[in-house]
């Protein structure tokens, strides 16, 4: 015990101990994985198994669709073709890469409809083959309904106008030329509409009858019949009515005995107009 100055006594204060330290084992990061060496060894061989088997398998089954697809025992004897007119037998088979003795499973069916559908006439077709021997081919060619004249080359054109493909050395049909002036842009549902009407024979004349249809630039339609040498002119506008018109005046006309004296017919602003020929004078 001290004693102050004062006559007061200082407590002393007891020594502080040490920490202890305690050596506490260290945790893992994680659970630790027995080694089984045999296994292993096990998983390794089923892997190397696997992939022998496999192999030996998809080598068989290379070996037996190549046997199958090239044996002679499944050779074509039969390739018929139906609905072609423009193209005869052998062009189809030409374009289809077909040839009778050809082994049937090794025809790509698709592949041969592709072929097929690149060529201009072609506007639909169907591919079925019937083993062990036998294949169908259906055509549903493009119909040619006009000559068009472009870059001074001739081609056939469908009911709409639209080009097929040039004319070839040795075509030898009849068609009326179809001219449509620039100025009137896309006029193919009009054409449609006129050749279907014509097809029907809702019209006292066919569309084989005319020389020529042309679509004028002051928005008139102009058909020229041949034999007949008689010009049919309506407007565009409304030409359904107007050829409802033409086709009334030409059964009067037909009536009375006068369709011979005809040289023209004209259906515009709601009226229709007959221009008669001209009887030669006295010499």
């Amino acid at each position: 015990m001290n004693l102050r100055p004062s006559g007061m006594q200082r407590r002393t204060q007891p020594a502080r101990k040490a920490p202890v330290r305690i050596n506490r084992p260290r945790k893992e990061d994680g659970p630790s994985l027995a080694l089984n060496p045999s296994g292993a060894v096990k998983g390794f061989m089923f892997f190397i198994v696997s992939v022998l088997v496999l192999g030996v398998l998809g080598t068989g089954l290379i070996y037996t669709y190549r046997l199958i697809t090239t044996t002679p025992a499944l050779g074509l004897t039969e390739i018929s073709v139906s609905g072609n007119q423009r193209l005869a037998y052998g062009q189809v088979l030409e374009i289809a890469g077909l040839r009778l003795g050809q082994n049937s499973l090794g025809v790509n069916v698709t592949r041969v409809e592709s072929a097929l559908s690149q060529n201009p006439w072609v506007e639909f077709v169907t591919v079925r083959r019937e083993l062990p021997d036998k294949l169908f081919i259906t055509l549903v060619e493009r119909q040619p309904s006009f000559w068009v004249r472009q870059d001074g080359q001739l081609y056939f054109a469908d009911g709409e106008g639209q080009i097929i493909t040039q004319l070839s050395p040795g075509d030898s049909a009849s068609l009326p030329l179809l001219e449509i002036a620039p100025e009137l842009g896309d006029r193919r549902e009009v054409v449609a509409a006129m050749v279907a009407r014509m097809n029907k024979q809702a019209l006292p004349f066919a569309l084989g009858q005319m020389a020529w249809v042309k679509f004028t630039e002051s928005g008139q339609v102009e058909l020229y019949l041949d034999a007949l040498r008689i010009r049919v002119r309506a407007e565009l506008t409304d030409w359904e009515t107007h050829f409802d018109r033409i086709e009334t005046v030409w059964r009067d006309l037909k009536l009375r005995g006068e369709t011979g004296q005809v040289a023209a017919i004209e259906a515009s602003g709601g009226k229709i107009s007959v221009e008669k020929r001209q009887k030669p004078g006295p010499s």
